[in-house]
């Protein structure tokens, strides 16, 4: 004989069985919550996420993401819909090696206190396959001569003790009562050039900024300009002659002996700084998509394993292969370099 719970009981899983509640999906989400959840997505989940289905690839435009996750993305996409872009890739994927992204920014942070954002969202999620430029802590620190689209001439310095990186102090304001030391991540140096990361929160107008220093513009390794140089006004019929060099980048020489290249901006100056990393990693795609449209056999020649002996550091030097500052940490040993160099 049943008693009352045991009827209830009995009703009840019969109505269960009689009528299944519908088993809830990401798909059956309401819009509004797909796009929240999408908003949250680092950039290799959201690039993942794409090849999805259809719908999801036409939701996550949509969804208000980090304003420098979605920058990055936006490279990313230019970069992988560029035609010929898996000649970018060979010797990048044959090189990369493992290393702690956290720990390499916890290291810097240790060095100084704050790090651009564009940077750190960029080396803690970027897919390193995508590698731009060769510029990464996970590939070689090697010299290389080498003009394949899968290279980039130089050393790449932002691998330069990978699992600790270390600061330099590039000088700013030079022989001025302002001298100062800029805390700067030495990220490619190439020849004629040297590239800088500056992290000096206390300078606005340079933090996160990256520098670019050019010796065919009379300008110092390890001294951040803080006048640019502006193009005087010459007469068109001054004799000029132009080239265009390893990286694409074309260079028109005056008979002033002035050196022009094309990163000038829209008031004339020579020379003028990336406003933010990605502005600058930008770039870097834009000269290496540039390589791609030629096809002829490029020249190369075996790269060359830097002693540690060679690296230096030597305040100012041209060679490619030593830095040409000291370390950040030890910058109170060297305020002569401020005014005497």
């Amino acid at each position: 004989m049943y008693n009352g719970n045991e009827l209830l009981l009995e009703e009840t899983e019969a109505e269960e069985g009689t009528l299944p509640l519908p088993k809830a999906t990401l798909h059956s989400l309401p819009v509004e919550i797909m796009l929240h959840i999408f908003s949250h997505l680092e950039i290799k989940p959201y690039l993942f996420s794409r090849g999805v289905c259809k719908e999801w690839q036409h939701l996550l435009p949509l969804a208000d993401i980090h304003p420098v996750r979605r920058r990055l993305v936006e490279l990313y996409l230019k970069m992988v819909n560029t035609p010929n872009f898996i000649d970018t890739r060979t010797w990048i994927v044959d090189n990369l090696q493992p290393f702690d992204r956290q720990a390499y920014i916890d290291t810097l942070l240790s060095q100084y206190p704050a790090i651009p954002e564009e940077f750190r969202v960029w080396l803690l999620e970027w897919p390193e396959k995508a590698t731009v430029n060769c510029i990464w802590p996970g590939l070689p620190l090697v010299a290389c001569i080498d003009f394949r689209p899968s290279r980039r001439c130089g050393v790449n310095w932002v691998a330069y003790k990978m699992h600790s990186p270390q600061l330099l102090a590039p000088v700013y304001r030079q022989r001025t009562p302002f001298a100062k030391f800029v805390p700067g991540l030495l990220i490619w140096r190439q020849g004629i050039s040297t590239e800088w990361l500056i992290f000096d929160k206390d300078e606005p107008e340079l933090f996160g900024c990256v520098y670019v220093t050019n010796r065919l513009e009379n300008e110092k390794p390890a001294v951040i300009p803080h006048e640019r140089q502006k193009i005087p006004d010459y007469d068109d019929d001054e004799p000029s002659s132009g080239s265009e060099d390893e990286d694409g980048e074309f260079r028109a020489e005056l008979s002033s002996g002035l050196v022009i290249t094309d990163d000038v901006d829209s008031e004339g100056y020579l020379n003028v700084p990336y406003p933010d990393w990605i502005s600058f990693l930008e770039r870097c795609w834009d000269k290496n998509a540039r390589t791609l449209q030629y096809n002829e056999e490029h020249r190369y020649l075996d790269d060359r394993v830097i002693a540690k002996s060679d690296m230096g550091p030597e305040f100012n030097s041209f060679y490619e292969s030593r830095l040409p500052a000291f370390p950040w940490i030890s910058r109170e040993l060297c305020t002569e370099y401020l005014a005497n160099n």
